[in-house]
């Protein structure tokens, strides 16, 4: 928005103008409104969003065609030679080209800030924290694996169809990483997917939608924000439930160290559960790790100590 110097009538001051570039006369402190902050905050949180929406898309379209032009022509002879042929390419190279993608947006986030003259290391908040809390965020990245892997088996007991849903969705897992590095893919899932992720959702979208709108409510809007990004109805019930839950220690500790190694934790428990049975041993970790999430609500909801982002 911009303002009339009340002086001079020069038009286009800007909110954050202290003088007249025209007459030099001091300007009143200006603030835009509840509901302009918070439209402008949820413009900027799709912002960054769609700018790595659109990076991930535009790397994913051209890994697609570049693996299309490598085939050889006898690929192309019928559906189930290309099919074949495509699916045993792409899962070799896919790992490196997603963790290159993750490494080109946090580059283009962090020239974006430091063209603003800003510290990007600031915006997101990457502050030093003591042990304990960054341990007991991994415990609780933990045990929220534990709670929505038992907790979605349960549920395909009752509705099938969650069955159905999940087995086709591991079924283009394993199509998409199944034929390539398991290294990588664990580092790609484990780490660089949570550091992304925490500087998309937790350290650039949550922080400006908390400085536009109350807390609980940036809380929520920005879960909601990182459960529609998985764009799959299953994830995004689950995705909504740990985005909240890692906005309140983002919150709590005003740092995006504990989202972060939550993060983590949660993704890599992931791997574990593919080598897990059923068994009495499970269900009874499963209540143990319920409880560790409600007390951490409980806690992580309390005021904290410390400053305000």
């Amino acid at each position: 928005m911009r303002y009339t110097c009340d002086f001079c009538g020069r038009g286009g001051l800007r909110a954050k103008d202290r003088f007249c570039a025209c007459c030099g006369a001091p300007q009143p402190t200006r603030t835009f409104s509840p509901s302009a902050r918070f439209f402008l905050s949820l413009l900027y949180a799709v912002l960054i969003w769609g700018v790595m929406f659109l990076v991930q898309t535009g790397i994913n379209m051209l890994y697609i065609y570049i693996i299309r032009e490598s085939l050889p022509a006898s690929a192309f002879f019928s559906d189930t030679a290309f099919y074949n042929a495509y699916w045993d390419v792409f899962p070799k190279y896919y790992a490196p080209v997603c963790i290159g993608c993750v490494l080109l947006l946090i580059l283009l986030y962090t020239l974006f800030y430091t063209f603003r003259g800003k510290r990007f290391e600031r915006e997101i908040c990457l502050t030093k924290m003591p042990l304990t809390p960054a341990a007991g965020s991994f415990v609780l990245g933990a045990a929220a694996q534990v709670v929505v892997t038992v907790s979605i088996f349960l549920l395909s007991l009752v509705f099938p169809y969650l069955a159905e849903s999940g087995t086709q969705s591991g079924d283009f897992y394993s199509l998409t990483f199944g034929g390539g590095s398991f290294l990588l893919e664990v580092l790609y899932l484990s780490l660089f997917v949570p550091i992304l992720e925490e500087v998309v959702f937790r350290g650039l979208i949550y922080t400006r939608l908390r400085k536009g709108m109350p807390v609980l409510a940036a809380q929520l809007l920005s879960a909601l924000i990182f459960g529609a990004a998985h764009m799959d109805l299953m994830q995004f019930f689950y995705a909504f439930l740990t985005g909240f839950l890692m906005a309140l220690l983002f919150e709590k500790y005003q740092s995006i160290l504990p989202s972060l190694f939550f993060h983590m934790a949660f993704n890599g428990c992931s791997f574990l559960f593919q080598y897990l049975h059923a068994d009495i041993l499970i269900f009874a970790l499963y209540f143990v790790s319920i409880s560790i999430v409600l007390f951490s609500i409980y806690f992580l909801s309390t005021k904290s100590e410390r400053n305000p982002i």
